[in-house]
């Protein structure tokens, strides 16, 4: 049995495996994703949009495949510009789930935690919103899109 869902979030692959990223409106998952994919190629942990603001998840065999809605492929929103185009990866296998929360709830040493998605355990991580969001990739990114005139 296959089971699907949509789910408000943003994923990349780091060195080929997914990341959920979650959290509420305006907490920093776009940015998150920018920043990520801005650092540069690390060996075995290249960064490669899959989707940003609306996820498909599907499971089968034992896994939760992530991927982007048709309308939003390729797309990325940053705050405060719009919408821009970034080269995107089809789809990854979850691996990591990261949920944006305020950095005041967030405990020292939370030992190691977990989520359930789509009837699945993955591991999950717990990290402060609107932290990864740099100056420098907004305008490297605004430089790579052809979105400002030359």
């Amino acid at each position: 049995m296959t089971a699907r869902a949509n789910l408000h979030a943003s994923a990349v692959a780091l060195g080929g495996r997914g990341v959920l990223i979650r959290g509420p409106a305006r907490s920093g998952k776009s940015a998150l994703v920018l920043a990520l994919l801005r650092r540069g190629p690390l060996p075995g942990a290249a960064a490669e949009l899959v989707a940003d603001d609306r996820v498909d998840i599907e499971a089968a065999d034992g896994s939760v495949r992530l991927s982007a809605p048709a309308m939003l492929k390729g797309m990325l929103e940053i705050s405060g510009i719009g919408i821009v185009t970034e080269p995107a990866r089809p789809a990854a296998d979850l691996w990591l789930v990261a949920d944006l929360e305020p950095a005041d709830a967030l405990p020292r040493h939370p030992g190691t935690l977990s989520t359930e998605i789509l009837g699945l355990s993955f591991p999950m991580v717990r990290l402060p919103r609107q932290e990864a969001a740099l100056a420098a990739d907004i305008l490297l990114t605004l430089a790579l899109s052809s979105r400002l005139p030359d």
